[in-house]
């Protein structure tokens, strides 16, 4: 569409954004997103009743989350050849690297200052997708990737 006479102009469009093109761009996003939750500066939580659940609902999750890092991190350490900055290269590594995505997300929901009783399900929800038991990671992606 051209501004100066108004008409679609089949020589002004732009050329088709290819698969593997799209591929990468969204690669980069990812890795884009993981730099922006790793730098996320995190603030002390209260946890007390909030919107009718209790703290210690909250800490439970809290309580899984720290103990689903703590192992996630331990099988990305053992993967040495990976690069954080840089897109992995077998589906374990991109798998670990959404669950750290999901673990930081929900690190994120949790320190909310308002946290409603949709949203802290979510987390338990979210938390109950990555087992890691075995010491092997089986993370069933969730549809929704942030709470209501």
């Amino acid at each position: 569409y051209s501004v100066a006479d108004g008409k679609d102009n089949a020589e002004d469009q732009t050329e088709p954004i290819l698969a593997p093109d799209l591929m990468k761009l969204l690669e980069e996003c990812i890795l884009t997103f993981r730099v922006f939750l790793k730098k996320d500066k995190k603030k002390s939580s209260v946890l007390m009743g909030v919107h009718g659940h209790t703290g210690s609902s909250i800490q439970q999750v809290q309580s899984s989350l720290d103990k689903k890092e703590m192992k996630v991190k331990e099988l990305f350490k053992k993967k040495k050849g990976w690069k954080s900055k840089t897109w992995p290269t077998t589906m374990e590594e991109v798998q670990l690297l959404f669950a750290l995505t999901d673990i930081k997300v929900v690190s994120r929901v949790l320190r909310m200052a308002k946290l409603s009783k949709e949203q802290l399900l979510w987390c338990e929800e979210k938390m109950s997708k990555l087992d890691l038991s075995d010491n092997k990671l089986r993370r069933d992606g969730c549809p929704i990737l942030f709470p209501c």
